[in-house]
């Protein structure tokens, strides 16, 4: 990948962070430290989803789907967490640890399915 499209990625993160804190520190959002840590969290992992979609994708580079899997499911695990503290929806706390294990767990053996497929395994050496 280009050392263009890597900086990039990286200043998006960067930003993020900025924003975050900006927002929490001058209190433009009324948003508790857990709230916080879950923006922070999905920031974090959409900004993973990202680069791995980039990288995978990029010209001249190797396919990486198992970091396209690891960091989707990542993803959908935050934005689930982040919608149970911001109360977007109302579960209790055993419904949503159920949601986040169904979920993880679907998503994350059937893009580890996905990914095997692409992904030609060689024999271990002695």
């Amino acid at each position: 990948m280009a050392t263009s499209a890597k900086a990039a990625l990286v200043s998006v993160g960067a930003l993020a962070g900025a924003v975050i804190t900006i927002l929490t520190t001058f209190t433009i959002v009324g948003w508790t430290a857990s709230q916080t840590a879950l923006v922070t969290a999905e920031s974090v992992a959409v900004v993973g989803l990202a680069s791995a979609v980039v990288a995978d994708l990029w010209p001249d580079t190797k396919r990486e789907p198992v970091a396209l899997a690891a960091t989707f499911t990542a993803a959908l695990s935050a934005t689930i967490a982040l919608g149970s503290g911001f109360g977007w929806w109302n579960l209790s706390a055993a419904q949503t640890s159920a949601l986040v294990s169904l979920v993880t767990t679907v998503i994350g053996v059937g893009t580890a399915l996905g990914a095997r497929q692409l992904v030609t395994a060689g024999v271990t050496p002695k």
